[in-house]
């Protein structure tokens, strides 16, 4: 391959998104490896998602009680711990990379970063009430949705979230254009 050639692939609207969301994302999981991320936010983040939960099935099921990570019910069959992988922090993290690399204003990226993350989280929450139930159920039925179902879900629901994302932000580029 030529150098022109190769400085034409590089200057590419795709090939710079790719480079730049793969630093971003860097960026992100660098942190999240941290010791002071892991006990200032991701720990607090999940035991709130954990008391978020069981704060949203209070109404409808008194049994449902939040020990720190762990959602449980009072009579003792059927219970979840949420850690991380669970609390969908780094599929937020890919999802906020993506859009924050994307070739449109920082303010759009910020508030599209922070509408997807909920609607994410929204999902998460959908996740982790099913898993409870199906651990009172079945344990084959909660295994396999755990460990197939709703971790393909989560990522395909983040892929889905960036692309209509990033579809929307066509029309915003095309009029400035």
């Amino acid at each position: 391959m030529s150098a022109a050639k190769l400085g034409a692939v590089l200057r590419s609207p795709a090939v710079q998104f790719l480079g730049l969301f793969g630093l971003i994302a860097l960026a992100f999981f660098w942190v999240l490896a941290t010791p002071w991320a892991d006990e200032g936010f991701v720990q607090p983040f999940t035991q709130s998602l954990v008391n978020v939960t069981a704060w949203l099935l209070a109404p409808f099921d008194s049994r449902v009680q939040a020990i720190g990570d762990i959602l449980q019910f009072s009579d003792g069959v059927g219970a979840v711990q949420v850690l991380a992988g669970c609390n969908a922090v780094e599929v937020c993290a890919l999802l906020a990379a993506a859009i924050l690399a994307y070739p449109t204003s920082m303010k759009r990226s910020l508030i599209g970063a922070a509408l997807a993350i909920g609607a994410l989280q929204l999902v998460n929450l959908l996740r982790i009430i099913s898993l409870l139930y199906l651990a009172r159920g079945s344990q084959p039925l909660f295994d396999f949705f755990h460990l197939y179902v709703w971790d393909a879900m989560i990522g395909l629901e983040a892929l889905v979230i960036f692309f209509a994302w990033a579809r929307l932000q066509r029309p915003a580029a095309e009029a400035a254009a």
